[in-house]
């Protein structure tokens, strides 16, 4: 009697969803002997689902995001030389100088950019 006990505990289960192999519909063992895993088809598809998502999500991201030159300030001319404006200001800011110059050159930089792309 104690043995049926045993076996009962000893039939296979998902390691995910701790279900019998009685009560899945189908398992799956993993590779390695130890320590052996399985898991049943009702997971799988959760897991699938759960990836599926992901990569909707990422693919959502990626075609929201523009492709260069899309956005007319990356094709604007002054698009190259408003980094180093930005650059010369934060060097400035860091030395601890007054970046009250640069930081003007990059604003009248940025306003020209933004004027010009409104026009198009």
């Amino acid at each position: 009697m104690r043995r049926s006990g045993a076996q009962a505990d000893e039939s296979l289960r998902c390691s995910f969803c701790r279900k019998s192999q009685q009560n899945a519909g189908k398992l799956i063992g993993s590779p390695s002997d130890y320590p052996k895993a399985y898991i049943c088809d009702e997971c799988i598809s959760v897991c699938a689902s759960i990836l599926e998502d992901d990569r909707e999500q990422a693919e959502t991201i990626d075609s929201d995001l523009e492709a260069p030159g899309a956005n007319p300030l990356l094709a604007h001319p002054l698009a190259s030389q408003f980094p180093t404006s930005v650059e010369r200001w934060v060097e400035q800011e860091s030395l601890g100088a007054d970046g009250a110059k640069e930081f003007a050159e990059m604003r009248a930089t940025a306003m020209r950019m933004i004027s010009g792309a409104k026009s198009c």
